[in-house]
């Protein structure tokens, strides 16, 4: 009986798993022109397997003379992906200040939910930072 529940567990593992296709991301990151940041993700490209938690690094810095406070957006396309997508940590949507010169690193850390469409297969996600 062991045997059979354990052969049954393994077969289900393996067939979530195999069912679970990567989805290729381009990661694309700006800044509105009255913002003096500079702004970039660790990669550009990645693949996210849904049912993973993932994280992504990216990098901040104030290359202006003065204090500056900034907020970035999070945009997904496709849209039906955002319905998926669960943001376990993220600096968007909330101010952040930098000294002049001051560099910082945030992450975002994601979920995909593992019953993702399977016809989604490429994806963008967009980070833009505003003055705020």
């Amino acid at each position: 009986m062991l045997i059979i529940v354990a052969f049954i567990s393994v077969f289900f593992t393996t067939s979530n798993n195999s069912t679970n296709k990567s989805i290729k991301i381009k990661l694309i990151t700006s800044v509105h022109k009255d913002l003096p940041f500079e702004f970039n993700s660790d990669e550009n490209k990645l693949e996210i397997i849904p049912g993973e938690i993932k994280t992504i690094n990216y990098s901040v810095q104030n290359i202006s003379e003065k204090s500056m406070t900034g907020m970035a957006t999070f945009q997904v396309y496709p849209s039906e992906l955002k319905d998926y997508i669960t943001k376990m940590n993220c600096f968007c949507y909330e101010e952040q200040t930098l000294k002049a010169g001051e560099k910082e690193k945030y992450a975002l850390v994601l979920l995909v939910d593992p019953n993702v469409g399977k016809n989604i297969k490429e994806a963008i996600i967009q980070f833009i930072f505003f003055k705020k």
